[in-house]
């Protein structure tokens, strides 16, 4: 009896040591694994962005927790193709967003919230052709157009902008004309879904303010016409009400969009 009790002891010891060997070996799999994740990541997000859109690309650090949604980006530069006068394009210090995981199964992405730090971004103009920011979109999206009745794929329902420098680089006429705005911009959007709903009238009223506006005309895609027409009478009249002074700003830049979508 003494024997088959120690026989037995020694098994379920021996089942033991191989239980906690397999979740030693596990756990080291898993780790493994997490620091392979962790170096391609990065690798595989540049080569992605370079090969949709055509735009070259460096990160600093890029991490994404797939059972949170958490994703984390430092020191993102986007370059601009040598089709540009101008190699500068997009320097990100920073993005922080909680993506809503169940989203991923539908059809429209869900954002919980985004925080986004610019420290500059540099708006290209060409002779002929679009800017960078509308080429860049344009390749993200792909070759296939959106319907203009199509949902919105992504929404976004927390959003902080912040913006350091604007650099306006305007190359379509024979005489380049380079302009530099320390904006320190900082704004919270919500329930973002498209670009026109960043054209709202207190977005409006500080680019007025800061003397933006009138190099900016020239850089926005014809479907944005119409709605900054409406921010900016919304900032015109938002002004009138707060001061008495007379706003000439905003009457001067309502003149000059109304003069540029007339045909």
């Amino acid at each position: 009896m003494k024997v088959r009790g120690r026989a037995a002891r020694a098994a379920r010891r021996s089942r033991g040591g191989c239980g906690l060997k397999l979740l030693v070996l596990l756990m080291v799999v898993g780790a493994g694994l997490a620091l392979g994740w962790m170096a391609l990541l990065p690798l595989l997000f540049v080569q992605a962005v370079r090969e949709r859109t055509g735009f070259d690309a460096e990160v600093a650090s890029l991490s994404a927790n797939p059972f949170t949604g958490r994703v984390s980006l430092r020191g993102l530069v986007l370059t601009n193709p040598p089709t540009f006068p101008v190699r500068d394009g997009l320097h990100l210090r920073s993005l922080e967003a909680d993506v809503a995981m169940t989203s991923l199964l539908g059809e429209r992405l869900v954002v919980a919230t985004l925080d986004v730090d610019v420290r500059q971004f540099t708006w290209v103009r060409r002779a002929v052709g679009p800017t960078n920011a509308e080429a860049f979109r344009a390749n993200l999206a792909g070759p296939v157009p959106t319907p203009p009745s199509a949902k919105p794929s992504v929404l976004v329902k927390d959003l902080r902008l912040q913006l350091d420098t604007l650099v306006l680089a305007d190359y379509s006429e024979p005489k380049p004309r380079l302009q530099t705005y320390p904006l320190e911009f900082d704004q919270r959007f919500q329930d973002v879904s498209t670009p026109g709903q960043f054209l709202g009238p207190a977005v409006w009223r500080e680019l007025v303010e800061r003397d933006v506006v009138d190099g900016l005309l020239p850089f926005l895609p014809p479907e944005l016409k119409s709605q900054v027409v409406e921010a900016a009478r919304a900032a015109e009249s938002v002004r009138r009400i707060e001061s008495s002074k007379p706003s000439e700003p905003f009457r001067g830049f309502l003149d000059k969009l109304e003069e540029t979508r007339k045909p």
